[in-house]
């Protein structure tokens, strides 16, 4: 079964000064999430389509994603 939202921690690897954290939830659109990814740890962000659901939550190619979940609740 697919999931129609991603959570997902985000970094981005650019930055001068180390790291900045972006907590992100993606909304599936239905072309998607947007996105391709490269790695298996870590893992990056190849790409992003221009006007996806990815790039409207704020994801940058290059981010570097370091925990993702698939089914999330309130509680976490």
């Amino acid at each position: 079964m697919e999931q129609d939202r991603i959570f997902s921690y985000f970094t981005d690897p650019d930055l001068p000064n180390g790291f900045e954290q972006k907590n992100v939830i993606i909304q599936r659109d239905r072309y998607g999430y947007g996105l391709t990814v490269s790695g298996d740890n870590p893992v990056y962000v190849l790409s992003v389509r221009e006007g996806g659901a990815a790039h409207r939550a704020g994801i940058n190619v290059n981010d570097q994603i370091i925990k993702n979940f698939t089914a999330v609740n309130h509680n976490e």
